[in-house]
């Protein structure tokens, strides 16, 4: 269980990493913007700063979830803010029509993204550049969020496994991440699948219902 609470946390150490140094190499003091920019990243490695810190408080083990604090959150803010710590060449975020607003923790929200983005990102091939396009769209009442990669997809035999709790086709690693993700949409009423073809990518869809207006 330690290794397992310890693969959750390292998570999103290394798009913090990634962002720092990029953050190190581009930002120019004179930059007019460079407030802007700063203040940014700033409150995006906060909320990581916090999720980790959920984490390390109050996840024991994984029967017992840390409770929810649930908000009204809005879902293309948070995941514009997370994706602005991965590799912005990599990653393309297709915006809602109108606002979608849902009723979920921050920070276990979070994590789901971080979980997703990561998975994304390791689907791909070393010799492969990644492209991943996150969308995001309401429908019937729900929201509607896509995570697509161009990864080596999923063997077929291994479709059935993938949210089971220690399943993971990688060699580090205890596969608890996509078993979290799905507990944590579980417990707010929504769904998770996925579409996977061999060499060409995987696409995971999750439906989230929509907080009334």
């Amino acid at each position: 269980m330690a290794k397992q609470v310890a693969h959750e946390i390292k998570n999103p150490l290394t798009p913090m990493r990634l962002s720092v140094q990029l953050f190190d190499r581009k930002m120019d003091p004179k930059d007019p913007n460079f407030e802007h920019h700063a203040k940014k990243f700033t409150a995006s490695m906060v909320e990581q700063i916090d999720t980790l810190s959920n984490i390390a408080s109050a996840f024991s083990d994984f029967a017992r979830m840390p409770s929810s604090q649930k908000e009204k959150m809005n879902l293309e803010e948070i995941t514009e803010k997370t994706l602005a710590l991965f590799d912005a060449d990599n990653v393309e975020l297709n915006k809602p029509a109108l606002p979608c607003y849902i009723f979920a923790d921050k920070n276990q929200f979070i994590r789901v993204l971080n979980n997703m983005l990561k998975n994304a990102t390791e689907a791909v091939p070393e010799n492969k550049k990644p492209l991943i396009s996150v969308s995001i769209e309401s429908k019937e009442g729900k929201a509607i969020l896509s995570i697509k990669d161009n990864g080596m997809g999923v063997a077929k035999n291994l479709q059935k496994k993938i949210f089971e709790p220690k399943f993971t086709t990688k060699n580090s690693g205890m596969g608890l991440g996509l078993a979290i993700v799905k507990r944590i949409i579980d417990d707010l009423k929504g769904t998770i699948h996925f579409e996977s073809t061999k060499n060409v990518g995987t696409t995971f869809y999750i439906q989230i219902p929509l907080l009334k207006q």
